[in-house]
């Protein structure tokens, strides 16, 4: 689970541009020089791409690199063309940049989520998300219904055991209201989000109706934070069919302090469990459910 190129090849491009910087060179110039398209070059210093040994040693070789710098640039390069876990889940890789997003959800210490709906593939029920996949406008088959299954389960475990991920999460109130197959299964999710906000690891806050407009509205946003302080927050901005992706400070600034203040503006996790709680209770419960089952408990979060 802890294989991640793309977090090599953020570290590869990070160097390779601060390298061309250094020797003011310009892309097209780069581009020329290794016989390529400007974008080529552009993508390796994203890391978006892996990028061939070969590559690496024109590049060094324009910008003057040392001996020792370019082995370690040689490392970096060969750990670059890894192939991540997900990859071997064919079928899950339809979305536009969900590689990248998997590479960087797999190399993060902590991952920050909003979206007014549907709830966050990380705190979905097997089942709830199931619903969604059927009912997707890209006329999923079953093979890529199982493929997304499995690697969104796979994504979860992090959640868990020692190293768990820090996952922050702001729920639209919309998101938990919108039923997602019939009332049990909806109920069931909920039950589900109420147990996790109880790890220490998880916070879960509510963004009420009553908080009014706020700066992300319409958006999906999710924030990945490294263990290395040096590693640069990484900002997804999109859903299922548009994604970007971005890492310098005058970009990531503003969705960093939107996301502030939709915190500021949402319930504090207690308030938040005891929410979720409520909309639970209010689902219809038929006879055929368990009679024994009643209110969802919920307690003080941590």
């Amino acid at each position: 689970m802890n294989r991640s190129p793309t977090v090599h090849r953020r570290r590869l491009g990070t160097e390779l541009r601060r390298m061309r910087e250094a020797a003011q060179r310009t892309h097209r110039e780069v581009a020329a020089y290794l016989d390529c398209s400007q974008g080529k070059i552009s993508q390796i210093e994203l890391g978006r791409v892996p990028v061939r040994a070969a590559d690496v040693r024109l590049m060094s070789e324009f910008y003057g690199a040392a001996a020792e710098q370019l082995a370690e640039l040689l490392e970096l390069a060969e750990a670059s063309q890894q192939r991540g876990w997900w990859q071997e889940y064919p079928g899950a890789a339809r979305r536009s940049g969900f590689d990248t997003y998997l590479g960087l959800e797999t190399a993060a210490s902590a991952v920050s989520v909003f979206g007014a709906d549907p709830l966050p593939e990380l705190l979905q029920t097997a089942e709830y998300h199931t619903a969604l996949l059927n009912s997707s406008r890209s006329g999923l088959s079953s093979s890529e219904i199982s493929d997304r299954l499995a690697v969104t389960a796979i994504r979860q475990r992090r959640l868990r055991g020692q190293g768990a991920l820090e996952l922050w999460a702001v729920l639209d109130e919309a998101a938990l209201r919108r039923r997602v197959g019939g009332p049990r299964l909806m109920r069931r999710q909920l039950e589900h989000l109420v147990l996790m906000s109880y790890r220490r690891n998880v916070t879960l806050r509510v963004l009420p109706f009553d908080a009014g407009p706020h700066p992300l509205m319409g958006e999906h946003v999710t924030v990945f934070s490294f263990r290395d302080e040096a590693e640069q927050q990484v900002v997804h901005v999109g859903d299922s069919t548009n994604s970007r992706f971005l890492e310098r400070e005058g970009d990531t600034d503003p969705y960093l302090a939107a996301f502030r203040r939709v915190c500021s503006l949402a319930l504090d996790p207690k308030r938040s469990t005891m929410l979720i709680s409520s909309i639970a209770d209010e689902r219809p419960w038929y006879s055929s459910c368990n009679p024994a089952r009643g209110r969802v408990v919920t307690r003080t979060p941590r």
